[in-house]
């Protein structure tokens, strides 16, 4: 298991204990930056449906080279989001993510990250954003947990 899942999910873990519950409805959460240690981005916990979940990040003066969403399921196997917005098996592997190819405006990256019902798959999803810039890869990591189970 290499760093990164052990990151995703201790995040997860953490996101948990200390979590906040956020509504599952158009949602934009704004980030102030992205670590390439990681930053904690928060959790929420749903019975499914998330109509939009974006994330709003202050690049902090960055010029991203490529855009990546990716996800680790319940513990175990990964998935990355293409560029078209489909997800896809990951190795969990940086090297192998797919550039998403999001644009920045006015010095802030909108990552895209679901927009459909997640509840059979929801036993747990640690959601990591990140952009890479300057070769170094500047990532966060969001908690998605099951309102009741997953069911």
């Amino acid at each position: 298991m290499n760093w990164l899942y052990r990151v995703l999910l201790a995040a997860t873990a953490v996101g948990g204990v200390f979590g906040l519950v956020l509504p599952t409805t158009g949602e934009t959460i704004a980030v102030d930056a992205l670590a390439p240690s990681g930053s904690l981005l928060g959790t929420m916990t749903t019975e499914g449906d998330i109509d939009d979940l974006r994330f709003l990040v202050d690049l902090a003066g960055d010029t991203p080279e490529a855009s990546y969403v990716w996800a680790i399921m319940g513990g175990g196997g990964g998935l990355q989001r293409t560029n078209d917005g489909y997800w896809v098996p990951w190795n969990g592997d940086t090297a192998q993510l797919i550039d998403n190819g999001f644009h920045s405006v006015d010095g802030k990256l909108t990552f895209k990250v679901l927009d459909h019902s997640i509840g059979p798959d929801n036993h747990g999803i640690t959601v990591g954003i990140g952009y890479r810039t300057g070769g170094v890869l500047k990532f966060g990591v969001y908690g998605i947990l099951p309102a009741n189970d997953g069911s």
